[in-house]
């Protein structure tokens, strides 16, 4: 009974994981959840990377598109809008369930006509 049951708890977390890593010049960084910093930004999930640095991750991606890519294709393909134009091929998209906003920037980072694309962080300030 308790094979079944671990089998069974094993078997949840794999098909309920989400992406805990993000890509950063073609290199994955991993993230563990980290408690949320600021109870009155509960919009804003915490992560820290495996370097010790805390990232707050919205519903808002960066993606840069090869040149002559159109954002429509990259639109329509996910459940993304586009909030704001950056530059002739940089974007700023917004995610419509913020829980999938790693996943997606994931996905759209492995595309050919991406060049990369990696959530929007949010980071703390520090004085030098």
């Amino acid at each position: 009974m308790k094979k079944i049951l671990f089998g069974l708890i094993c078997f949840a977390n794999i098909c309920y994981s989400f992406d805990n890593y993000y890509y950063q010049n073609n290199i994955k960084i991993y993230l563990n959840t980290y408690p949320n910093i600021s109870r009155s930004t509960s919009d804003i999930d915490y992560y820290k990377n495996n370097k010790g640095i805390v990232l707050g991750v919205s519903d808002k991606i960066i993606v840069k598109l090869k040149k002559g890519t159109q954002i429509n294709i990259i639109v329509s393909s996910y459940d993304v809008s586009l909030d704001k134009q950056l530059s002739d091929d940089m974007y700023l998209l917004k995610v419509k369930d913020k829980n999938l906003t790693i996943d997606i920037a994931n996905r759209l980072n492995e595309r050919e006509e991406t060049l990369y694309a990696h959530p929007d962080f949010i980071k703390k300030r520090f004085n030098r």
